[in-house]
């Protein structure tokens, strides 16, 4: 029984993971989904404020890039990977509420 029991539960959350995940592609990419808005935001603000937008994004990607060093120099282990499993099976519940309650309009 208790075999039967984590089948299922393997079961249910490879579903909620798949379904989080094609609903995020889906929003992602498709004709002016979330992608194109957020490079569209970009462009605009690289376009429009040069002299600020390149040093902020130069300035982002190295803080990133030390902070990843460092992570990994001392063998940190993080959460940051879990919890980012349990935010696209919250994605998959909300995406399959969504298609059964409107359908494939959303």
């Amino acid at each position: 029984m208790k075999q039967v029991f984590e089948y299922v539960q393997s079961f249910v959350s490879i579903a909620l993971i798949m379904a989080g995940l094609g609903g995020l592609a889906y929003h992602m990419f498709k004709e002016g989904g979330w992608l194109a808005t957020a490079l569209g935001k970009i462009w605009d603000v690289n376009m429009e404020n040069p002299v600020i937008a390149i040093p902020v994004t130069l300035g982002i990607l190295f803080i990133g890039k030390l902070w990843f060093d460092h992570t990994r120099a001392k063998g940190h282990t993080s959460k940051l990977p879990n919890v980012l499993i349990y935010v696209i099976m919250l994605a998959g519940v909300y995406f399959i509420y969504q298609f059964i309650s409107h359908g494939m309009s959303v």
